[in-house]
């Protein structure tokens, strides 16, 4: 199972030290604003993806004062993983001992699901955060996905510099990595579109359990990056010149999308905000379905302050969903009887006492 069953954290934002053995489904973390409550779920999604969710710059994330950050994590499963990660740069990442290049094995064994205020601009933000979205999903359905998306970002890669180099472009070169570019954007299309198919019926189930007026007017598309009418290859070639002229490929996988749809245009220009926050929970909890069906492993949700993003009734709702999928939850809050307002009397769990930095049972 992918669940966490001892997390320890060391030098991360304002924990100095922390270890704590998480129960197998809820986890809640109290504590005034500004106490540490994120900056641990920040250090669970840090250790399973190699990247934060609130910065991009590693320094912020190791203490101050200290030159290092330091986590360390055991799962159901009986997989051990660690992160060492310096100031300047310098990191060492292990599973099972073993010394790794990159987070795929490490992402694999520990499968993040993060709901929080940054989720709900999925809808308004540019297509980049729902491609990630939906490529979280096929990564751990479709074990080539990973390769071929790294074959085919390199052709793109290297395309989009020949568009770049003055002077005449090397027609041949530039034909060269298209292939190259055509083959992989078709593997990837179909297994997004694949998953895509399966992710439409996972969401309407969801929103409708959530809001049942929502789901009958909101309703998903799937682009691929180009219009499928056309082929790509020809694309490709005939704007060329225009490529050129902006420095970058038009066409292709990089550019593909979720159209999330109201009745009368898009969910984010017809939708209140607490709707659009129902949208984005149900396509969360949508994905975690998915994943759970799988069969190899539960979803963990990192669940930062619910309250201050859905009402109590919606927040209820979400809740409920989260835990009828049987994913384990760290979820964060200001106000503990606030929250188990939402929850079934005796409901299991764990709860710990976050303040300056410091987390307690």
């Amino acid at each position: 199972m992918g669940e966490l069953t001892k997390l320890e954290v060391t030098s991360f934002r304002n924990i100095k030290h922390c270890a704590i053995a998480p129960h197998r489904e809820l986890n809640i973390l109290a504590g005034p604003n500004a106490s540490g409550k994120t900056s641990l779920l920040e250090a669970i999604h840090y250790l399973a993806l190699g990247r934060s969710f609130r910065t991009s710059n590693v320094k912020r994330v190791i203490r101050s004062g200290d030159s290092e950050t330091v986590l360390y994590a055991e799962l159901g499963s009986g997989a051990k993983s660690g992160l060492r990660k310096c100031r300047k740069g310098d990191q060492q990442l292990k599973l099972n001992g073993k010394l790794l290049r990159g987070w795929e094995s490490v992402a694999r064994e520990i499968p993040i699901q993060l709901l929080d205020a940054t989720s709900f601009s999925l809808l308004n933000d540019g297509p980049r955060l729902r491609r990630r979205f939906l490529d979280w999903g096929v990564f751990h359905v479709e074990h080539q996905f990973l390769p071929t998306w790294r074959r085919t970002r390199k052709a793109l890669l290297h395309r989009n510099a020949l568009l770049k180099r003055p002077g005449r472009t090397d027609e041949s070169q530039l034909a060269a990595w298209e292939e190259e570019l055509v083959v992989g954007a078709l593997q990837i299309t179909r297994s997004r579109e694949q998953y895509f198919e399966r992710l439409q019926l996972a969401f309407g189930r969801v929103l409708a359990s959530l809001n049942e007026e929502l789901e009958k007017t909101v309703s998903l598309q799937f682009h691929a990056g180009w219009n499928q009418e056309h082929e790509l290859d020809q694309l490709l070639v005939e704007n060329r010149s225009l490529d050129k002229s902006h420095g970058l490929t038009r066409y292709g996988p990089h550019r593909a999308d979720i159209l999330v749809k109201a009745e009368y245009g898009r969910a984010v220009d017809v939708l209140s905000r607490g709707q659009q926050k129902l949208v984005v929970s149900a396509l969360k909890v949508a994905q975690g379905e998915l994943f759970f069906e799988t069969g190899k492993q539960r979803p963990i949700y990192l669940v930062d302050d619910l309250a201050a993003e859905l009402d109590e009734a919606n927040r209820g709702k979400v809740l409920q969903l989260l835990r009828s999928l049987g994913a384990q939850l760290f979820v964060t809050c200001v106000d503990v009887e606030v929250f188990e307002s939402c929850l079934p009397r005796g409901v299991e769990k764990n709860l710990f006492h976050v303040e300056r930095g410091t987390i307690t049972a």
